[in-house]
């Protein structure tokens, strides 16, 4: 068995980067421009309320990762203050989410492979093979995954910010005029679409285990990941406004590069994008592998399904990479977004109702233990848990249906007995995570 990454081997910044890196991908990138048709210049306020109400959910993770700072972020949190069935679902909607968010961001990645190349490929080959090589690399160990975020994160954030700067030069009141030309309506769904491009924080919960000093640096690393993508979002909507584009949609960011920076700057700006969908996958796969190696560890899926090969799930890998692939394959982006959506409003309302309990019964918190204290008491979480039921209101009653036959299917495993060969994989788990063997 592979050694992998050490217990406490992550920095505070390395664990920014890995929510960077799974927040900033096919949510800028392709969705920017899709929400710009759909909200017009109000797009703005789309992504800076999204913002906001994203924020409270992250205050909500925020103290639990201070109390619980162990891998499995959302997943743990609700089965400690929940119980254990809620903490399934949690868990196992985390997963899906994570599954079904990286088929969204490769799908972008085969569409930006095909305006880097000058291609008509069907994008979704290029999608297929970014797939099968992130999957690859994680059955390989979090180490060489991690080199690889950290690289990719840092160029396209550097690629971003050269465009957000060509987009303030170029501004002007034009660009922002009519603001609501769909009415506060198109804002509104704007906001329900571009929840998917925040939700990447969770993995800085996710892996809470591996960062050092985690009690005190997770929160941190939490709430900064959102206020920088918060920042980042906002001035490529800006960009793109300032472009004056004849129409928005899926490849804005490629023409707004264009339009600012010719041929040659639009081609820069695609393989940004590559390096971004590219590092928002492998960070989607990385953090559903954490959560996996926690049910298992917790006796709530049969340790096989977390089977460990060079130190990682290679089973749940396998498992995810398939879900993944038939998703892509299927191609529907407005469809992929919503599912996501659904299965993790789902973690965040029971994550936020996790945080309203602790809060309200500090006795369950000891004494002497120092945490992250939120202001405002319960109403943080109480308005993170109506924020996700109202966003998950918005969404399409077959897309909410389907979402739910997912997570009940995923009741199978809940219930499924372990095989005799369980609970020496298990020891095999709890070693890796660092843990005492039961």
């Amino acid at each position: 068995m592979g050694e992998g990454l050490k217990r406490g081997e992550l920095g505070i910044f390395t664990a920014i980067v890995f929510a960077i890196g799974n927040m900033v991908g096919a949510g800028v990138f392709v969705l920017s421009g899709l929400v710009i048709d759909t909200a017009g210049p109000s797009a703005v306020l789309s992504y800076i309320i999204c913002g906001i109400l994203v924020t409270f959910s992250g205050l909500s993770y925020a103290v639990l990762a201070s109390i619980y700072p162990e891998d499995g972020g959302g997943y743990l949190f609700t089965k400690r203050l929940l119980g254990p069935l809620p903490g399934f679902i949690a868990g196992w909607a985390m997963y899906i989410s994570l599954t079904i968010a990286g088929a969204f961001v490769l799908l972008g990645f085969g569409i930006y492979a095909n305006l880097l190349f000058g291609t008509s490929w069907d994008p979704r080959l290029f999608a297929l093979g970014g797939l099968v090589a992130i999957s690859l690399l994680n059955m390989r160990g979090i180490s060489e995954a991690g080199k690889l975020e950290t690289g990719l994160v840092v160029a396209k954030v550097a690629i971003l910010s050269v465009l957000v700067a060509a987009g303030f030069v170029h501004i002007n009141s034009s660009a922002f005029v009519p603001f609501f030309p769909a009415g506060t309506g198109g804002m509104l769904a704007g906001i329900s679409m571009v929840f998917f491009a925040y939700i990447g924080f969770q993995v800085v919960a996710l892996m809470g285990g591996e960062i050092k000093e985690s009690s005190r640096n997770v929160p941190l690393a939490i709430l900064a990941a959102i206020g920088i993508v918060a920042l980042i979002y906002t001035g490529v909507i800006i960009a793109l406004l300032s472009a004056h584009l004849p129409a928005y949609g899926e490849t804005s960011v490629f023409e707004a590069g264009k339009i600012f920076f010719g041929s040659i700057g639009a081609s820069v700006i695609a393989l940004g994008a590559l390096f971004s969908t590219l590092s928002s996958a492998n960070a989607n796969v990385i953090g559903a592998s954490r959560i996996t190696m926690e049910m298992a560890s917790e006796r709530q899926i049969a340790a096989g399904f977390a089977r460990l090969v060079h130190g990682q799930p290679a089973n749940s890998i396998l498992f995810g990479t398939i879900l993944a692939g038939v998703l892509i394959i299927y191609g529907n982006l407005d469809f992929v977004v919503s599912l996501t959506n659904v299965t993790t409003l789902v973690t965040m309302a029971l994550v936020n109702a996790s945080a309203f309990i602790l809060i309200r019964k500090t006795h369950l918190v000891p004494p002497e233990k120092t945490y992250f204290r939120i202001p405002l008491g319960v109403l943080i979480p109480f308005l993170g848990c109506v924020s996700c039921i109202a966003m998950l209101a918005t969404l399409n009653a077959g897309v909410i249906g389907i979402g739910c036959l997912v997570l009940i299917a995923g009741l199978l495993l809940y219930f499924l007995e372990d095989s005799p060969e369980g609970e020496r994989i298990r020891n095999q788990i709890d070693t890796r995570l660092g843990r005492i063997i039961r």
